[in-house]
């Protein structure tokens, strides 16, 4: 494997706003997406200019722009750095270009440099000519678990409209306090008003995305299928729908499928988290040394680059909690992680990666933590149903469990199961 990837997630949400429908699973004709050129015709043509103008500040901007829309299609973290590249080569031609700065601080966001990012924004904020920058600064504020400072910049954010994907923070701020119905509405106005503005296909398959991901986190797996399926149609091969894809397989037991399904993601793209799934359906399917060959690779990748370990840090730490492999270095991911990023999934990994090292009271302060917002995630729910258990509280770690597993009795191939389990057990006593 010569060339490792990643895929730059858009982390960001806005004021929960009132909603006045719901979604149904009969979504109205789309148009046929606009003929826009590719990323790859998108870059030879920048290219192109800059050679032929290398002092166009402009052509540079736009350049960084097509890499950025081939960093999100492919994963591949080494077209983030050349859009960075890109817009520090705008940035010394014009220093005083806000929109380059605007760019490049959503550019940090996406390799994870959160406060790298929150630090060029932040004096751009208010600027007319870069909204980009607030938006950005938003999201850097909510990624770090900055919360109130985020909430106050959505605000300003949903002051100017809704462009700038406002619906879609919205949604994803709604989903963080535990209102479902409230984020699947707001998806699906953020992905309507994508399609009305014709969007670029690997854009518009991101909004189905998200919305089979909000199905499937609440148990809903036709309508999750629905929209993976959608998302791959719009944009083929598309790696975060083949992963969507397989998640629903699994969870119907369809495991033959969810192996090839999640097979083809990982040849896209291997992230950790989608090497472990694989390697979870090969153990739960008999194949132990197919399922440490993921397992090593999950490995092999944390280690292979510093931007890797920044980018994956909370995927590893969660892998080798799950899998029981080193869990002195999950807790050590864990604590290096939470030291800046105090968010709610920060705070359930140290959580988790402490109680595998049986720091059972520590785990449970931290898990407090993380279920602050009333965030209405199994994972969350299971994580701290174990804990409890661990400390013996058995009464509210049945509770736990039983929520964990009605809000999505298939929420992680491996994990679930151990929650049924410890559930079972605990109903036995």
């Amino acid at each position: 494997m010569s060339k490792f990837k990643l895929v730059g997630l858009l982390v960001g949400v806005a004021a929960l706003i009132a909603i006045s429908y719901l979604i149904s699973s009969q979504q109205p004709a789309r148009p046929e997406p606009a003929n826009r050129p590719n990323a790859d015709t998108a870059i030879a043509f920048w290219q192109g200019r800059v050679a032929q103008n290398p002092n166009s500040f402009l052509d540079y901007t736009l350049l960084a722009e097509a890499y950025t829309r081939k960093a999100r299609e492919t994963g591949d973290v080494s077209y983030y750095q050349r859009a960075e590249a890109a817009l520090r080569r705008a940035l010394e031609i014009n220093p005083n270009y806000v929109q380059a700065s605007a760019a490049l601080s959503g550019i940090l966001f996406s390799m994870h440099d959160f406060k790298g990012a929150l630090a060029l924004a932040g004096p751009l904020a208010d600027n007319p000519r870069a909204t980009q920058a607030l938006a950005t600064f938003a999201d850097a504020q909510l990624a770090l678990g900055n919360y109130p400072e985020a909430e106050a910049a959505y605000q300003k954010l949903s002051a100017l409209g809704p462009g700038l994907g406002l619906y879609s923070r919205q949604a994803i701020w709604a989903d963080l306090h535990g209102d479902s119905e409230a984020a699947l509405a707001l998806m699906q106005k953020a992905a309507d008003l994508a399609w009305q503005s014709g969007d670029y296909r690997e854009s518009l398959a991101w909004y189905d995305f998200q919305l089979g991901e909000l199905n499937f986190k609440s148990g809903n797996l036709k309508e999750a299928e629905a929209h993976y399926q959608a998302a791959n149609q719009i944009f083929a091969n598309n790696y975060l729908a083949l992963a969507g894809l397989g998640k629903v397989r699994a969870a119907q037991s369809r495991y033959g499928e969810a192996i090839k399904l999640y097979e083809q993601a990982v040849a896209i793209i291997p992230q950790p988290d989608l090497l472990a799934a694989l390697g979870d359906l090969y153990t739960i399917t008999g194949q132990p040394d197919k399922a440490r060959l993921q397992y090593d690779t999950v490995e092999f990748i944390g280690q292979l680059a510093e931007i890797n370990q920044v980018v994956y840090n909370r995927q590893l730490a969660l892998f080798y909690a799950n899998h029981d492999l080193n869990v002195a270095k999950a807790l050590e991911l864990a604590q290096n992680e939470i030291a800046t990023r105090k968010d709610i999934y920060g705070y359930d990994a140290l959580a988790w990666a402490l109680y595998k090292n049986g720091r059972y009271g520590e785990a449970a302060e931290a898990m407090e933590q993380a279920l602050k917002l009333g965030t209405q995630d199994a994972m969350l729910y299971y994580h701290a149903g174990m804990i409890y258990e661990a400390l013996g509280d058995h009464e509210q770690a049945q509770t736990l469990l039983k929520e964990a597993l009605a809000l999505n009795p298939y929420f992680d191939i491996l994990q679930s199961r151990i929650a049924q389990a410890t559930l079972d057990q605990l109903l036995a006593r």
